[in-house]
């Protein structure tokens, strides 16, 4: 529910800067700001979900979410861009409160299966929010409209559990250090994600001028493989389904890139959406059995920080790689990268242990 505004307002932003009398320079300047934000909601909600638990962290989440969604009806560009500002910062503690809160729900063996779903809701949201942007007349009342959406997912929060917290036995820290290599290899293997996301629509108009159907299959395939087939991740030994993962996903990405035809890039497309569906919840189980439950806000907010950097980075370095040497370059660079994420993940022991009896539920302390 919350994600729908995500979805939506992306869409929205170069109509509404264009409404406020500025350019491009605008849209990209109020594009990139969410994910500056996202960055530090994420390494502070790590510190937050230890400290007060998953719940109160979701709540505070959604709060600033539906704020910034409401701040976009602002009538002036500072407006738009700390509407921007504020909903990436809502979006780093929400999602990284959303992962937290499924572990609390989900049993230690179906944990992988739990994050493949909460993934898939995500997906959903945002995928709704770009259909019915497009039915609202502009980003202000899109912001409206959303942020009343997102204030509506507060009602199912109490149902939650409050979550488990730190004893005092553990520092409370923004970055942990353990995850700093997990999360390494999670941001590389998300170089597929931003050279598809970002790059395959370009590539396929220039070749089959129908890019928009390899970026529905990516994200059509996505969504029904977290959804259906989210256990593999808790059944597969973690580095046989690093190692499987990574191939796939660099064999999709790099079909895309020497795709004759649209229906091979479609496949290609979908094949790399199987190998991107599998590291995630492999590291950021592992991690966090590895680490210590007390530490499970830091480990997820490192993680996931680790992975907006990442893209950030890559989609700022796959523009100027397509502007000089061609688009089909950025997803041979990105299968590279997918390459290095494997290697850098070689030294990690991947645990499969749980440690829950050493925390304390919220309120009982």
């Amino acid at each position: 529910m919350a994600f729908v505004g995500f979805g939506a307002s992306l869409a929205l932003i170069p109509d509404r800067v264009d409404e406020l009398g500025h350019g491009d320079g605008a849209v990209g300047l109020a594009a990139g700001l969410f994910p500056l934000g996202a960055i530090v909601g994420r390494l502070l909600s790590g510190r937050l979900i230890d400290r007060a638990g998953s719940r109160s962290a979701m709540a505070w989440g959604i709060g600033l979410t539906a704020a910034g969604s409401f701040a976009l009806a602002l009538p002036y560009l500072g407006g738009l861009l700390m509407a921007r500002s504020l909903q990436g910062f809502g979006d780093g503690i929400l999602y990284t409160a959303a992962a937290a809160s499924t572990l609390d729900l989900a049993p230690p063996e179906r944990r992988g299966q739990a994050l493949g779903w909460l993934s898939a809701g995500i997906w959903s949201g945002l995928s709704l929010g770009a259909a019915l942007g497009g039915v609202l007349p502009g980003l202000a009342a899109a912001g409206l409209v959303f942020g009343v959406l997102t204030l509506g997912s507060a009602a199912l929060v109490p149902l939650l559990p409050k979550g488990l917290v730190n004893r005092g036995s553990a520092p409370l820290v923004l970055v942990a250090r353990e995850a700093i290599r997990p999360g390494a290899v999670v941001g590389l293997t998300n170089l597929g994600y931003a050279a598809i996301t970002g790059f395959v629509v370009v590539l396929a108009a220039d070749r089959f001028d129908h890019g928009n159907w390899v970026l529905t299959a990516w994200g059509v395939t996505l969504l029904l493989v977290r959804g259906c087939f989210g256990w593999v991740a808790d059944r597969i030994a973690p580095q046989r389904g690093l190692d499987m993962a990574h191939v796939v996903l660099a064999t999709g990405v790099l079909i895309v890139a020497a795709a004759p035809h649209l229906w091979v890039a479609v496949v290609g497309a979908m094949i790399a959406a199987f190998g991107h569906s599998l590291p995630y919840p492999i590291l950021v189980t592992t991690t966090i059995d590895r680490s210590g439950e007390e530490r499970r806000g830091a480990v997820l907010g490192t993680m996931t920080a680790g992975f907006d950097i990442t893209v950030a980075v890559a989609l700022f370095a796959f523009g100027l790689i397509s502007s000089w040497f061609g688009t089909p370059t950025v997803f041979v660079v990105a299968a590279v990268g997918i390459g290095a994420a494997n290697l850098i993940a070689r030294p990690l022991h991947l645990p499969r242990t749980r440690r829950r009896d050493e925390l304390a539920p919220l309120g009982t302390r």
